[in-house]
């Protein structure tokens, strides 16, 4: 005699739901992230990211459970700047990476090549005939000495007016960083990062003259700022034009620019809910940089414009906060681990391409 043995719906339910997360590492919440092949790409997840200086990281990793740990640091520095200048950054970042030693947290590195300021004035030019070659080979010593994987955002805004390059050389010098940097065998991604809304989003078109091509460059980029972009058709070109050519991208910056966390719910409706939603609906999208300032204060101390910005500090509203992390603890984000190992795939294919040199 046979036995019929059935399982309980609700069991059923809860297996098919559980077994969906272990397969997917994410909540239903979130559409299957594509799969490129790129450099420093992880599969189906979003790598968690945030700064961008040593207090603010610090205060953005206090409000987080141990295991949900952002993965990426955001650092920047300039090829403007003296060789001495760029030693002595290499050599503070390694400290303070040294200084969250066991976790293996990775930079995403702001690569500047222009004045640094509302008002900056490109070297793109200068950098792609070689000028500022002793400042790079200063750079890739400091990659080299972080012993990790480092994600490098060139010219990072490139369209932007405050950085003013211009199309060609800006190509051209991407072209130089990238080959001297690839020549060294180092363990990095390229970040091609457009300022988005803040740049008054260009035609697409427009933002491609500025594209050294797909084999130099290994992610999309774009930094995201006020509550009105998440749904700007601008972005959603953005985006399907990543995936054509494809690119994971990374939200390179995101804070909420005018709206802060200091309205609890009311902040958390207008900006942090839309930007969840953002990477639960779009696949392409793989990585994460959080800036947990206070706007007017950095503004003072950097003379930049951003005084009306608002207090991003997630730690200064408890709401806020704890929801924050409860969305940072979904599946879909890769963290940094506590054991010293990276959780990327080690970058494959780091030769250079023999054509369309600068």
């Amino acid at each position: 005699m046979k036995i019929r043995r059935s399982i309980h719906p609700a069991a059923l339910l809860l297996l098919l739901s559980l077994t969906r997360v272990l397969l997917a590492g994410a909540s239903d919440g979130y559409a299957p992230r594509v799969e490129f092949g790129a450099r420093l790409e992880p599969g189906n997840r979003i790598i968690h990211g945030a700064g961008q200086d040593p207090q603010g990281f610090a205060d953005y990793r206090r409000i987080l459970a141990k295991d949900n740990q952002p993965l990426v640091y955001m650092t920047y520095i300039g090829l403007r700047h003296p060789v001495a200048a760029v030693t002595e950054w290499g050599v503070r970042v390694r400290g303070e990476l040294a200084a969250m030693e066991p976790t293996r947290v990775i930079p995403q590195v702001g690569l500047n090549i222009s004045a640094g300021n509302d008002t900056g004035v490109g070297v793109d030019g200068e950098v792609a005939e070689g000028k500022y070659d002793e400042q790079l080979k200063a750079f890739a010593a400091a990659v080299a000495s972080f012993d990790r994987p480092v994600f490098i955002r060139i010219g990072f805004e490139f369209e932007g007016s405050w950085n003013n390059y211009a199309p060609a050389t800006f190509v051209r010098a991407w072209m130089r960083i990238t080959r001297l940097l690839r020549d060294q065998g180092l363990p990095f991604a390229t970040v091609w990062c457009a300022a988005g809304a803040s740049s008054g989003w260009p035609s697409l078109s427009r933002l491609m003259e500025f594209y050294p091509g797909d084999e130099w460059v290994d992610w999309w980029g774009v930094d995201l700022f006020s509550e009105d972009e998440f749904k700007k058709p601008q972005l959603a070109g953005f985006l399907d034009a990543s995936r054509a050519h494809r690119k994971p991208v990374m939200i390179g910056e995101m804070t909420p620019r005018y709206v802060g966390v200091l309205e609890g719910a009311k902040s958390w409706d207008r900006w942090f809910r839309p930007m969840i939603e953002l990477l639960q609906r779009r696949p392409e999208i793989k990585a994460t940089a959080y800036i947990n300032w206070e706007w007017k204060e950095w503004s003072d101390r950097l003379g930049f414009t951003w005084h009306d910005w608002g207090d991003a500090r997630l730690e200064r509203n408890d709401l806020v906060r704890d929801r924050w992390a409860r969305a940072m603890a979904d599946p879909i984000f890769l963290h940094a681990t506590g054991d010293g190992t990276v959780p990327l795939p080690p970058p494959q294919g780091l030769s250079t391409p023999s054509h369309h040199g600068p």
